[in-house]
């Protein structure tokens, strides 16, 4: 007879609303883990269940009333996605005063100014207009047409036809021979 203390249906409540089944194909190597909670056994299973749960791409879980030599309780089969790129590793941060010249700079920090603006009006986040990266490397090589911006990386054509025309009217106004128009 199978006996369910107020612990472990507690406990069966919260792992079975923490798991999210993910429908996202991503590059992933499928891995296992099990879990079993006895209703009699310590807490800190189900604590480590959840916390297992929030901190890795949950794949599938599946739960069984198992009956074994260490028990009735119930067995978790979480399946999960180890990604391909370990979670620690990101890109180092860039000091873009030390990558880029001191003009270089000035324009990048414009560029950065037109970006916030345009993503507070548009209340989307910075990075989604262009990556620091980008604009860096658009400082590096101005661009002189549309298909210059689009062929950065990781920019396409609806970033183009959204952003372009803004960000290539601060290369022109910028341009030299401007300035100097401006300075008579």
């Amino acid at each position: 007879m199978f006996l369910y203390t107020p612990h472990f249906r507690a406990c069966a409540r919260r792992v079975a609303s923490a798991y999210i089944i993910l429908d996202i194909v991503m590059p992933l190597l499928t891995q296992f883990q099990s879990f079993y909670i006895s209703p009699f056994g310590e807490s800190h299973v189900c604590d480590d269940l959840n916390l297992f749960l929030r901190s890795h791409r949950i794949v599938n879980v599946e739960k069984r009333l198992i009956d074994g030599e260490r028990g009735t309780g119930w067995l978790f089969l979480v399946e999960y996605g180890a990604e391909l790129k370990p979670s620690g590793a990101s890109s180092p941060r860039i000091d873009y005063r030390e990558v880029l010249t001191e003009q270089e700079y000035a324009m990048f920090e414009q560029l950065r100014n037109v970006r916030k603006a345009i993503s507070e009006k548009q209340g989307v986040p910075v990075y989604t207009v262009f990556t620091n990266e980008q604009l860096a490397a658009m400082v590096k090589k101005p661009p002189t047409e549309l298909k210059d911006i689009q062929a950065l990386p990781g920019v396409g054509e609806v970033k183009v036809k959204q952003y372009g025309e803004t960000f290539l009217n601060v290369f022109k106004n910028n341009s030299p021979g401007k300035q100097n128009e401006t300075a008579k």
